[in-house]
């Protein structure tokens, strides 16, 4: 395994920002009160910005970091496949998606033994939707009221966040239904109930 670089940022945080604030946009931000925190480096459950300030990422990057960053399992892997195949394109198989195919049907309930590989989750949500209105033929959709579905126009029709409202009308045939638990002591409402009061 060859020894990976680090590279050390030559920038300090207040000119990270300025220039970021200056060249870029920022997703469900009103751009004149972005306050983006500079950040250079990351390690376990830590970042830091430039100058050494330590932050908790509570939101594990989006929970995209679960296990922490810099998980020296992870980085060798990703230099591993990196080393044999950085990039392949959707139509073509490779070893680890065949792998991940196989490992999905045999943990998956019931006959589910086919999967669809996307980007990522507001991508997943999109073609959930095409899938569902084409294989049932219908084309109603419903989305709770307090939920997130990601910032792609179909995947923020189903977010119930107000922060979507600049973006309406979105794709037809959504609905929005209240949340059926209501926490541990009024418990969950039945279907008939939730059905209700729709």
């Amino acid at each position: 395994m060859a020894t990976i670089d680090v590279a050390i940022p030559t920038m300090t945080g207040e000119e990270m920002v300025a220039l970021t604030k200056k060249h870029t946009l920022f997703e469900w931000s009103a751009q004149a009160k972005v306050d983006p925190i500079p950040v250079a480096r990351a390690k376990g459950i830590y970042f830091w910005t430039p100058e050494g300030k330590r932050y908790i990422d509570f939101n594990s990057q989006l929970m995209s970091v679960n296990i922490g960053h810099g998980d020296p399992r992870v980085v060798e892997a990703i230099a591993r496949q990196a080393a044999v195949l950085a990039y392949a394109n959707p139509f073509m198989a490779t070893e680890p998606r065949a792998r991940l195919g196989a490992k999905l049907a045999s943990i998956t309930p019931g006959d589910i033994d086919t999967f669809f590989f996307t980007n990522g989750g507001a991508e997943a949500n999109e073609n959930a939707v095409k899938i569902a209105r084409q294989f049932t033929g219908r084309h109603k959709i419903l989305a709770r009221y307090r939920s997130y579905h990601g910032g792609t126009a179909g995947s923020m029709t189903l977010t119930g966040d107000p922060r979507r409202w600049a973006c309406e009308p979105g794709i037809p045939g959504v609905i929005r239904v209240f949340d059926p638990y209501h926490g541990i002591e009024r418990g969950w409402d039945t279907t008939q109930q939730a059905l209700q009061d729709h």
